[in-house]
């Protein structure tokens, strides 16, 4: 009987959801707006100043300056007194009472209370900011709200977090390749920028009583579950394996320990004798299962209760997506284990060896034995022969292999992709691609279609991988300013690491790009800069990645940019500046 009646009553709801999308607003001689039907007859009054399209069987209208939400039949389902309502995503709407917000959903009832100085819009994982109290304030242009208390909420407005801390910061900064961290994430400091979304799943915050700094944060779960106490430490790292990395920093000295989340003790594994800023090595790592990487005179590896397990190595690697850690012994050999300490014995002894790096790859790994490169599987079974000078790590199952001081490529599989007769290579940024980069003697990039192995005729300085058909590119021609290297994966003469991630071209204003496609032809030779760069080739893509005129390109350039110009009212705007 129950489930009748609930199909009953959503049989009704999605009638009305259906009526209420045919309702099209009317506006009579009187300038009042209402709703019609298909035919035109009007079905709910005209006796509002504003509205909205129906939109999943409810819609926004507004009297005497203030707004709410009626259903299909007219009747009011959230009270016309709020100074704006708008979307806050598919299942809710931001409501605003003069400077509070909060949400209601679509059936008009109240999910939060207009109570809040803030909620930023959700994020793609579903998170989101919420503010108590506070003074509105600018910071370079943008605003923020100053002493503020902050929460997190969900997509559906459920809260994880309530809105207590002055200070809540994600952990957003990435340490990748960074003094002293090199791996794992650190707490970022954020204005929350009212226009800001935030930029993680929030599994994991950072907290405090100082709304400036993250400095002496405390670390708490994604629901608000308080993990360490601030003060404790100066800097944390996010949480792995349920242990915090820290450090405590002093004028000459720099304190470096974990923190167990489960006991709520801590220990110290290193000091240094230098400031953190000072600090040009990996100071220690995080624990990934059982064990976790501490410098001193020599690396070692230690358990969560601090006790040395491993000692005595110069360098290491790690693979985060294979669980396996190499570590350079005092003999110059490769050990390899795995997370929980176990060693890998068909991956060890080796002069050296590189990581498969991607999440997917072959686990095919590069490796130097008796003076050569080559690559073995997980068995240590000859994948790659041994007779390069040097081959890389394997990359999107992409291997750039070296051959009497020539640079090529080969699969994972040890199938041929590039012929061993360049000066360089560029890595792929993406599985499966079929156009590639060169380096000839020149040191200009050039274009290979690994299907035909043709090269292109033209080189240029500055290139970008393709994607969807199209490339970046800076022709020699061109005039590039602070664009020192290329935005991809590359291998070039001279570079110890082949897959260092270049830096991003998009972050350097004055440098500028065109945009090539497969069959080498400049589609846009316009000098555009890096500001605008994914939102010209996004409607290069509407036109099927084809060449363009000269006027459709100045009029492209015009669109994407006419949010950034300005002109003055009393000025004359020049031919070049119109739109035809």
């Amino acid at each position: 009987m129950r489930l009748n009646k609930l199909l009953c009553l959503a049989a009704v709801v999605f009638s009305m959801n259906v009526q209420a999308q045919d309702l099209k607003i009317l506006v009579d001689k009187k300038g009042r707006v209402g709703f019609a039907d298909q035919n035109g007859t009007e079905v709910i009054k005209c006796q509002y100043e504003s509205a909205q399209p129906f939109k999943d069987g409810v819609a926004i209208v507004a009297k005497s300056g203030k707004s709410g939400m009626i259903d299909a039949t007219g009747k009011v389902v959230l009270p016309l007194k709020y100074t704006q309502i708008q979307s806050w995503n598919d299942d809710l709407y931001l409501i605003k009472d003069g400077k509070k917000m909060g949400l209601a959903d679509h059936q008009g009832s109240i999910v939060l209370p207009a109570n809040y100085s803030h909620i930023s819009k959700p994020n793609c994982y579903g998170r989101a900011l919420i503010a108590l109290g506070g003074t509105a304030t600018v910071n370079e242009k943008k605003t923020y709200m100053v002493n503020a208390k902050y929460g997190i909420i969900d997509a559906k407005g459920n809260m994880l977090v309530s809105p207590q801390y002055r200070g809540l910061y994600e952990f957003s900064y990435d340490g990748t390749r960074k003094y002293p961290y090199y791996e794992g994430k650190r707490l970022e400091y954020s204005y929350h920028y009212t226009t800001d979304t935030l930029l993680t799943d929030c599994s994991f915050l950072g907290f405090g009583n100082n709304g400036s700094s993250i400095y002496g944060c405390g670390v708490m779960d994604g629901n608000g579950k308080e993990l360490v106490k601030t003060g404790l430490y100066d800097f944390v790292m996010q949480p792995r394996s349920g242990m915090v990395r820290y450090y405590i920093i002093k004028k000459k000295e720099t304190l470096c320990g974990y923190h167990d989340t489960n006991s709520g003790k801590g220990f110290q594994a290193a000091k240094f004798t230098s400031h953190i800023d000072n600090i040009k090595f990996w100071s220690h790592g995080d624990f990934f299962g059982d064990i976790a990487p501490v410098n001193g005179s020599s690396w070692s590896f230690i358990d969560k209760n601090g006790t040395v397990l491993r000692s005595g190595y110069s360098s290491l690697k790690h693979s985060q997506t294979l669980g396996l850690w190499a570590a350079k012994n005092a003999s110059d050999k490769w050990e390899v284990f795995n997370e929980a300490n176990g060693n890998e014995e068909s991956l060890s002894g080796f002069g050296d060896i590189s990581f498969p790096e991607k999440e997917g790859d072959k686990e095919v790994f590069s490796v130097k034995k008796d003076g050569k490169y080559g690559c073995v599987n997980r068995k240590g079974e000859t994948v790659v022969p041994f007779q390069y000078e040097q081959t890389l790590a394997n990359i999107y199952d992409f291997v750039a292999v070296k051959k009497n001081g020539k640079w090529g490529a080969v699969s994972a599989d040890n199938k041929p992709l590039i012929p061993t007769e360049y000066a360089g290579v560029v890595f792929p940024s993406e599985r499966g691609a079929n156009h590639l980069w060169v380096m000839k003697a020149d040191s200009l990039y050039y274009h290979m279609d690994l299907a035909t192995k043709k090269v292109s005729k033209v080189g240029y300085k500055v290139v970008y991988n393709f994607e969807n058909g199209l490339a970046y590119v800076v022709p020699q021609a061109l005039k590039v300013e602070d664009t020192p290297v290329n935005r991809a994966q590359m291998f070039a003469p001279n570079t110890l690491k082949a897959t260092i991630d270049a830096l991003d071209l998009s972050k350097h204003t004055g440098a500028f790009v065109n945009i090539l496609n497969i069959k080498d032809e400049l589609v846009f030779d316009l000098p555009v800069s890096t500001m605008y760069m994914d939102a010209v080739r996004k409607e290069i893509l509407k036109r099927n990645g084809k060449p363009l005129t000269q006027g459709e390109k100045k009029n492209l350039l015009l669109n994407v940019t006419r949010e950034n110009r300005s002109y003055n009212l009393n000025s004359t705007l020049g031919e070049e500046e119109w739109n035809y």
